[in-house]
């Protein structure tokens, strides 16, 4: 099925059902890979009005507030992600990324990543973290 076809086909789904989650946020995954993050957060943001308990929907929509510049926007999102399930690994990787790309605070970055490594140190993110851990040890001062 073309993407406009499949927009299209999900677009009357939540028309005749406001509460179709898995279509607001097969809506958002479209938008996001796509780069309309404007989009992308409208329809994430309506998933999350269905059910705030997603903690990967919240660290998408983080993901897209960080690309619309909207760095307070996006780290409270990746907060709120941790917070519903703290051993969520992608929202720490992008949440501590944030922190340091976007913030200039890579103290703040490297305690992040150390707590998933703490809190789950085989985690399927946890090498990525280490990698990330490894590139920033030389910026702490």
């Amino acid at each position: 099925m073309a993407e406009k076809d499949a927009i299209t086909e999900l677009k009357e789904r939540l028309n005749k059902d406001a509460k179709d989650i898995d279509a607001a946020i097969m809506l958002g995954n479209i938008f996001y890979d796509r780069g309309d993050s404007g989009q992308s957060i409208l329809y994430y943001r309506l998933a999350l009005d269905i059910d705030p308990a997603r903690p990967s929907v919240r660290t998408d929509l983080g993901t897209m507030y960080w690309r619309n510049n909207d760095i307070g926007q996006a780290e409270q999102a990746f907060r709120d992600a941790i917070e519903l399930d703290s051993g969520f690994g992608n929202a720490y990787v992008n949440l501590g990324l944030l922190l340091h790309r976007a913030k200039k605070n890579v103290t703040e970055a490297r305690a992040v990543w150390e707590k998933l490594l703490t809190i789950n140190p085989d985690h399927a993110a946890a090498d990525k973290v280490r990698e990330l851990l490894k590139e920033t040890a030389g910026l702490v001062h």
